[in-house]
């Protein structure tokens, strides 16, 4: 993901390598394509500060352009990325 920073990626993933649904998240995202910024905010640092910045409570905290979820639901996913214009209907 290189290619991407902060400021123009469309979707932004706040994780901890711990988290199971995070991890489904990673996986779902990669499999229907979607390029995706992944901060790992399981350690003090920058972007933990970020995610509390923003309300971050727990995680997998999802950014779609202006839209903010918490958790991995596929179909809500799914809808916001639809909405956004990053994924076909299929």
């Amino acid at each position: 993901m290189s290619e991407l920073n902060i400021k123009t990626a469309r979707v932004v993933i706040y994780t901890t390598l711990r988290c199971p649904h995070c991890q489904h998240l990673k996986r779902w995202l990669k499999k229907n394509k979607v390029p995706f910024l992944d901060f790992n905010v399981g350690k003090p640092g920058k972007m933990q500060k970020k995610f509390f910045e923003i309300g971050g409570q727990s995680v997998p905290l999802i950014l779609i352009g202006e839209q903010q979820f918490v958790g991995f639901n596929p179909n809500q996913l799914k809808s916001a990325l639809l909405e956004e214009g990053l994924i076909l209907d299929v």
